[in-house]
């Protein structure tokens, strides 16, 4: 009887560190992946200045050296967007 014990007793260590082995090689594999390229690209050109922020109203802004202000709603796969809207701050009369 004592045999039999030992025996269940060793087969649940047995199983508890395969287990254990297991789950860490799991954990191994489980790293985040590698970044990957988008589906879709599309391109703002430099001298449209900075991104100022982007609602669901207006879109993405963008603001240039001379305070003109591009909204852009709909921005397409491969190619550069239509600006929707844009602001032009007049010349100053001093």
């Amino acid at each position: 009887m004592k045999r039999i014990q030992l025996a269940w007793a060793a087969a649940g260590i047995l199983a508890l560190a395969g287990g254990t082995i297991v789950l860490r090689r799991a954990r191994a594999s489980a790293l985040p992946a590698e970044p990957q390229a988008s589906a879709c690209v599309s391109y703002v050109p430099r001298e449209w200045g900075q991104h100022k922020g982007g609602s669901s109203q207006s879109g993405l802004t963008f603001e240039d050296s001379n305070g003109t202000l591009r909204f852009v709603t709909n921005l397409p796969c491969g190619a550069i967007p239509v600006v929707s809207l844009e602001i032009r701050r007049p010349p100053s009369n001093n």
